[in-house]
C-alpha cells in the first residue's frame, strides 16, 4: 500500500482507477528516468487540452473527451508524486509546483465554460467565486487527509512546510495550515497520554473520522471532475459552478463540525 494514500480514506475512484493506472506506470517512469516535475507538467498540458476541449462543451463528443484529458492529468497528479518518493526526489519545489498544476487545471476549465456561455461575463464571475471556495474547500479536504495520515502514524503536531517558494509558497502554506494542517487540542491530548490510553483514543477516532473523509469524496478533485462533465452533458456548466458554491460548500461545513466532534468522543476516552 502506498503509505502517502491510506486506502481507508482514498477515494474509490483512486483506490480503483486513477492510481491503479499511475501504479501500472510508476515502473516505466523509473525506468525512464523521468523527473517527478515533468510529470506535473505533462498534467499541466493534459489540463491545457482538457479546457481546450471543453471549449466545444455542447457537443457529447467533445465534453467526454475533455473530461479523459482530465483523467489523464489525475493519473500523473497521481504518477508525480508516486515517483518522487519512489526515486528520493520530493522536494518543496515539487509540492508548491503540483498545487499549482492542480489549480491551473481546474482555472482553464472554468475559464473556457465561461467563454462559450451567452452572458460570458456573469459567468466569469461566476467561476471566480466557484473557484475561490474550490482552493478553499480542497485545503481543507486535503490538510484534514494529512491529519489523518500523520496522526495514523503516530505525529502529533502540524506538518512543517519549507516556504522555499517565497510569498506565494508562503500563503499556499498559510491557507493550508489555517484549514486543516494545524495541530488542534486533540493533538496535544495524543501526545501527552499514556500509550494506552493514546491507543484508546485513536482506536475510537480513526474509524470516525475515516467515515466523514469518505462522505467528503466530492471535494475531492476527482468529484468535481466528474461534476464538470455531468453538468456539460446535462447542458448547464452553470449547474456545475452552482453545486461547488452551495452543497459542496455545505458539505464542508458539516464535514469539518462532524470531523471535531470525532476528536471530543475520542477525548472522552481518556
Amino acid at each position: 500500500m502506498d503509505i502517502a494514500r491510506p486506502s481507508q480514506i482514498e477515494p474509490i475512484t483512486n483506490r480503483y482507477g486513477v492510481h491503479a493506472l499511475a501504479r501500472l506506470m510508476l515502473p516505466i517512469a523509473i525506468r525512464l528516468r523521468i523527473h517527478p516535475n515533468t510529470v506535473t507538467l505533462t498534467g499541466l498540458f493534459l489540463g491545457l487540452c482538457a479546457a481546450a476541449a471543453y471549449l466545444h462543451w455542447q457537443d457529447w463528443r467533445m465534453a467526454t473527451l475533455g473530461f479523459l484529458f482530465m483523467i489523464g492529468w489525475h493519473v500523473m497528479d497521481g504518477l508525480d508524486g508516486k515517483l518522487a518518493r519512489a526515486t528520493g526526489k520530493t522536494s518543496a519545489f515539487g509540492r508548491l509546483l503540483d498545487g499549482i498544476a492542480d489549480y491551473s487545471c481546474f482555472v482553464v476549465v472554468y475559464v473556457a465554460l465561461a467563454v462559450t456561455q451567452d452572458d460570458p461575463w456573469l459567468a466569469l464571475l461566476a467561476a471566480i467565486i466557484s473557484g475561490a471556495l474550490h482552493a478553499l474547500q480542497s485545503q481543507f479536504y486535503e490538510g484534514e487527509r494529512a491529519t489523518w495520515i500523520r496522526r495514523s502514524a503516530g505525529e502529533f503536531t502540524a506538518i512543517e512546510r519549507s516556504e522555499v517558494g517565497g510569498a506565494v509558497e508562503r500563503l499556499y502554506n498559510r491557507l493550508e495550515r489555517a484549514l486543516g494542517n494545524q495541530a488542534r487540542p486533540f493533538d496535544t491530548l495524543l501526545r501527552e497520554a499514556a500509550p494506552e490510553a493514546r491507543h484508546r483514543m485513536l482506536a475510537i477516532w480513526q474509524p470516525r473520522s475515516s467515515a466523514v473523509l469518505h462522505l467528503m469524496g466530492p471535494l475531492s478533485a476527482n468529484g468535481r471532475t466528474i461534476a464538470i462533465w455531468v453538468a456539460a452533458m446535462i447542458g448547464n456548466p452553470w449547474l456545475f459552478w452552482l453545486w461547488e458554491i452551495v452543497p459542496l460548500s455545505l458539505l464542508a461545513l458539516v464535514a469539518a463540525r462532524r470531523l471535531r466532534q470525532s476528536e471530543d468522543q475520542a477525548s472522552a476516552a481518556a
